[in-house]
């Protein structure tokens, strides 16, 4: 009954008076969100460079090595190896091995 015989307008500005006290976009609130979202860009940038870093990088490039456990001649040219400088040579060692 208030609704409809409302002759004062009180009802619209009640509405309006609650509608401004709870506004989301105020200056502050933007200023927030725009800080909030430049830390999540910033944190998940770092943390995908992170987990990046620790992948294997596939290299082709190869490194001549000793290896440590092959002592004489013989067992370092039945593996295909060089036997040089009383050391068994691999010229073909990838670093990931």
């Amino acid at each position: 009954m208030v609704l409809l015989a409302d002759p004062e307008g009180r009802f619209k500005q009640r509405l309006q008076s609650k509608k401004s006290v709870y506004r989301l976009w105020t200056p502050s609130n933007i200023m927030f969100l725009i800080g909030f979202f430049i830390i999540l860009l910033t944190s998940g940038f770092t943390t995908f460079s992170f987990v990046l870093s620790l992948l294997p990088s596939t290299s082709t490039s190869f490194y001549p090595t000793s290896i440590p456990w092959l002592y004489s001649k013989s067992e370092c040219e039945h593996t295909g190896r060089i036997w040089r400088n009383e050391k068994c040579w691999d010229y073909e060692h990838n670093p990931m091995f």
